[in-house]
């Protein structure tokens, strides 16, 4: 008991020495609020500290900002995620902090968090305070922000809404990749399973957009040039991917060492019309005309072989 009396007695005395190193100077209010370091079912509050008054109350608002999303995230780690995520009780935290990360990602989207100011504080209180063993001074600033159960569940609702949304586009790239008929849709595709690549962090996620990110890229692997008509001078082909017909913006390089005037048009039903003047080819040589897409970085090619033009003496 004697050992115990004489700790409690140092620790005092610790906590007296040090509280005469440092002086309040000046303060907003003459009596301390008995609401500093508290929070309730209506409210909470934040201390921060700063060398002026508006960088203490700038990392005050900064707090009271990742106070919010840090109890929103672990309202939805700990219920919704829990189920449909199927993430372990182990690694809760982990996801708490990546679900506070997206959530101030995505703040831009939840008007309450773009709202908080000082004007919609309960109560704000600061002190300077003057430490002697250091000579300097600073600024504890003080705040008590309202943040009541039913908005904490309105922003849980509208990160779900978030969340759910992002889900859903990954769904439905998912159900479009066999559906394709417009080739510029692939890039752009692969542009938004970036986009949900970095929103997801969970390993689930992240791999179920990597696969359909391969399998995307994979398409251009299966795209061919198929001719359909073809003379000398004429050339009636179409674009497939994986047999169906497919347009593209993209305009395909046309090269030839025996025909010139090369041009190439959309046509009926999807397909597309080259023509060109073979008049100069030779009968010795190979006559041919090469379509290339430079397409997903890679080469879609058709080589064509046509027969030079009979020769006809001018009268």
């Amino acid at each position: 008991m004697k050992r115990l009396i004489l700790a409690v007695a140092l620790s005092l005395l610790a906590v007296a020495t040090y509280a005469q190193k440092e002086k309040r100077i000046e303060a907003s209010d003459k009596r301390k609020p008995d609401w500093i370091g508290r929070s309730d079912a209506s409210a909470f509050s934040v201390t921060e500290v700063g060398e002026s008054l508006a960088a203490a109350s700038e990392r005050c608002m900064a707090s009271i900002r990742q106070y919010i999303v840090n109890s929103v995230a672990v309202n939805v780690s700990s219920t919704e995620t829990m189920t449909t995520r199927q993430i372990s009780r182990d690694n809760l935290m982990s996801v708490m902090n990546d679900y506070s990360s997206v959530l101030m990602t995505e703040a831009g989207q939840l008007p309450f968090l773009n709202g908080i100011t000082l004007s919609n504080a309960e109560a704000t209180y600061w002190e300077r305070i003057y430490d002697k063993r250091t000579k300097s001074y600073r600024y504890e600033y003080s705040v008590r922000y309202p943040f009541t159960e039913t908005t904490r569940r309105t922003l849980v609702d509208a990160f779900l809404a978030i969340d759910n949304a992002k889900v859903a586009r990954f769904e439905q790239l998912r159900d479009e990749l066999e559906t394709i008929v417009d080739l510029d849709r692939i890039p752009q595709a692969l542009n938004e399973l970036d986009g949900l690549d970095n929103y997801f962090f969970d390993t689930t996620r992240k791999n179920d957009v990597a696969t359909l990110r391969r399998n995307y890229l994979g398409l251009y692997d299966r795209i061919s040039i198929e001719v359909e008509e073809q003379t000398t001078g004429r050339c009636v082909y179409s674009l497939r991917l994986a047999g169906r017909p497919v347009t593209s913006s993209v305009r395909p390089r046309l090269t030839s060492q025996s025909a010139i005037e090369l041009v190439v048009e959309p046509y009926a039903d999807s397909r597309y019309l080259l023509t060109y003047n073979a008049e100069y080819a030779s009968p010795q040589d190979i006559n041919t005309v090469e379509i290339r897409y430079p397409i997903g970085g890679g080469r879609i090619a058709r080589t064509l072989y046509f027969e030079p033009q009979p020769f006809t003496p001018r009268k």
